[in-house]
């Protein structure tokens, strides 16, 4: 194989590792936003935990539990979505390697891999894009606890 022949097969397999490191430039995103969202379940548990081992509670008390366990009902809500997403990016991202082997292989190995390297790289593709509708559902939730804690 000549020089050229072996430059144009590392750009090919290169083309989706640009992909992968988009992914994980999103997906470090992602992580962060699950971490923020871990904390402040925690601490508004910690508070409901608080109100919930009093013996009497105040009227202002009883309005703010309500409003912390609907809060922590939407905070799990989004966890879910959040963790989809980072789900289906890592899911991506392995797309994206496989098809990378694959051109390898279909190049190096004299394979007939075509099919399945387009196949494996739309895969990733698509699984970038459900992490992405995930995370806009994610920020409605978003939305809607931060409607809660000015409620109170």
């Amino acid at each position: 194989m000549e020089i050229s022949e072996t430059i144009k097969a590392i750009q090919y397999v290169v083309a989706p590792a640009v992909m992968v490191s988009s992914s994980a430039l999103l997906l470090l995103g992602f992580q962060t936003k699950f971490s923020n969202l871990a904390s402040r379940f925690r601490l508004l548990n910690n508070e409901k935990r608080l109100l919930v081992q009093k013996t009497v509670l105040a009227a202002f008390e009883e309005d703010r539990l309500q409003n912390l366990e609907r809060q922590l009902e939407q905070l799990m809500r989004r966890a879910f979505f959040i963790r989809n997403a980072i789900l289906a990016a890592y899911s991506g991202i392995v797309g994206f390697s496989v098809s990378s082997v694959l051109i390898f292989a279909d190049l190096y190995l004299a394979g007939s891999f075509h099919p399945w390297i387009v196949g494996v790289f739309m895969l990733g593709f698509a699984c970038v894009l459900a992490a992405c509708v995930f995370m806009i559902v994610e920020t409605q939730g978003f939305y809607r606890v931060m409607r809660l804690e000015d409620a109170v």
